[in-house]
């Protein structure tokens, strides 16, 4: 670790005066960007980083409310029909590219029409599972038609940002090649892009013909940080504008003078994603005419014994105290953010760590200690495995450890990886090739129980290449309990509640995830930035629509 960190300071030396000049002038705001983006294309990407880039070009069909979480118009006004099923919404008249061209209804259906594709293989592929149609009424208006009610609609359209449809082949056969995906030319954010470099930066300006209230400061630096010793040595020396922490490194700042802040729980959940099938055969849970597939179980997960002797193996609250502890976060029980407080079963508590149980669960399942090597076996094959984790957070690192060091005790030959974020989320997690993997899943704004649960467990999203149930958790019953859940007439949350307690305790029982933390964050702005007012849903992904609040000089 002190290799990576002295590193890092070296690099910040270098890059010092480049970003103190941007910092400190009256012209520009610099934000921070946790890693470097996969792609500018808002049907492709499923990483933070790309994220927080690509919301600065691209609108989003409505705005939330930073302090409820719930839509409210922005691009788009809408009325919803009495059966719950049509939604009808209509694009300001004065919307238009960058290049002048108008935001059209055509460019709504491509990117919901692409994210359905089966041959895309979009990671917002789920958001899409109740949508029967999108119909163009004109070039302004359009209507998404659902095949059945649902309550997390909102949550799933908030995945839907439009791009430029006249800028892609209508079939889709360049969506993933497209130079917009790495050199957009073409905005209808509040910013255009003039630079990126690769692990250094992205560079804005502010887009003269946006549509919504015009951004306040002329340009926009979106820098690369990645390591937390450099965001706070950056942050102390007024090098970042704005940016969001964790509790642990927010308690490392020596000097907060030169900051305004506000602490909220993270829309996150952190986990041990542990393969049920061999990694070395990932397939579909279903193939291209929705007939289950057989697959291959992973010749130690695929155990729930071994499943829970994992969950009760290692101490958890060893990370959440390297995260400052209860004010550092939450530790989780399933997919239900603590947050939505009417959702959480309050019965169900985090498996307790107890090393004891664990291993008299894997003594159950055959894997018997061999005291001559001090690994566990079972049937002549040791008990090793691989836990791969990115480089994504610091605290994926610490998860892996922590976790490694725990099971070690208990005889299982464990091995940690770490790989770039790229190769990870492309070779590890959307390919399935992983025996244990650090994983975290954001929820969208508006927030919604369905949302998680869905995209990590729901068998139809064990698609490698795209689907978000990397597990590959596959059990009809609870799918069934998913879709009534979302599905409840009336939408009220004291009739859905029983439901997500249900699900949340098949999720516990079965050791779906390894659940470990919902950690807080921390939003920090410089109080040269005036207008600093974030509310529990006015995360970084949601930067972009205060961007005209902002002024310099406090």
């Amino acid at each position: 670790m002190k290799h990576r960190i002295i590193f890092a300071l070296l690099a910040l030396v270098v890059m010092l005066p480049l970003f103190s000049v941007a910092a400190q002038d009256d012209t520009t705001i610099v934000i921070r960007n946790i890693g470097n983006l996969t792609t500018f294309n808002p049907v492709l990407y499923s990483d933070g980083a790309s994220i927080i880039a690509a919301q600065q070009l691209w609108p989003q069909l409505f705005e939330v409310d930073r302090f409820t979480g719930q839509p409210i118009p922005g691009l788009t006004t809408w009325t919803i029909s009495d059966d719950n099923l049509t939604y009808t919404f209509a694009i300001r008249a004065d919307a238009v590219w960058s290049d002048g061209t108008p935001i059209t209804s055509a460019d709504a259906k491509f990117v919901i029409d692409a994210a359905a594709n089966e041959t895309v293989q979009s990671p917002n592929r789920s958001s899409t599972r109740n949508i029967l149609a999108v119909n163009i009424l004109d070039e302004k208006s359009f209507e998404i038609v659902l095949s059945a009610p649902s309550c997390a609609v909102w949550a799933d359209f908030v995945d839907f940002r439009l791009l430029p449809s006249a800028r892609f082949a209508a079939d889709f056969s360049d969506i993933a090649t497209n130079v917009l995906n790495t050199a957009p030319d073409i905005s209808g954010g509040p910013y255009m892009l003039d630079e990126v470099r690769q692990g250094e930066f992205e560079r804005y300006s502010i887009n003269p013909n946006y549509w919504g209230e015009p951004a306040t400061i002329p340009t926009l630096v979106n820098r690369v940080i990645e390591d937390p010793a450099i965001l706070q040595q950056a942050v102390q020396a007024d090098e970042i504008d704005y940016a969001s922490m964790r509790g642990d490194e927010f308690e490392q700042l020596v000097n907060r003078d030169n900051i305004n802040f506000a602490a909220f729980p993270q829309n996150n959940v952190s986990f041990l994603a542990l393969n049920w099938v061999d990694p070395e055969n990932p397939v579909a849970a279903y193939d291209a005419d929705g007939n289950p597939v057989e697959q291959t179980p992973h010749p130690i997960f695929s155990d729930v014994r071994v499943r829970q002797a994992i969950a009760m193996a290692w101490n958890k609250m060893d990370v959440l105290e390297t995260l400052g502890g209860e004010t550092g976060g939450t530790l989780l029980t399933s997919t239900v953010l603590p947050s939505l407080t009417w959702a959480v079963n309050p019965d169900i508590q985090p498996y307790p760590y107890d090393p004891e149980a664990a291993a008299a669960l894997l003594d159950e399942a055959g894997w018997l200690m061999n005291d001559a090597t001090g690994i566990r076996e079972k049937d002549g094959m040791p008990l090793a495995f691989e836990i791969t984790y990115s480089d994504l957070l610091a605290y994926f690192e610490t998860i892996a450890l922590v976790s490694q060091d725990y099971f070690s005790q208990l005889g299982m030959d464990v091995t940690v990886t770490k790989l770039e974020w790229a190769t990870y989320l492309n070779d590890v997690f959307l390919a399935q090739t992983f025996d244990i993997a650090v994983l975290s899943n954001s929820g969208p704004n508006p927030p919604d129980p369905d949302s998680l649960a869905r995209g990590l467990t729901y068998s139809k999203n064990d698609v490698p290449g795209s689907g978000g149930n990397v597990v590959s958790y596959v059990n009809p019953q609870y799918d069934a309990l998913l879709d009534e859940a979302a599905a409840t007439p009336g939408c009220n949350t004291e009739d859905r509640a029983p439901l997500y307690a249900q699900i949340q305790q098949i999720q516990h029982d079965d050791v779906v995830y390894d659940f470990i933390i919902s950690p807080n964050l921390i939003q920090i702005m410089n109080n040269r930035i005036g207008g600093f007012e974030p509310g529990p849903w006015w995360g970084l992904y949601g930067f972009t629509q205060h961007l005209n609040e902002f002024t310099i000089g406090g």
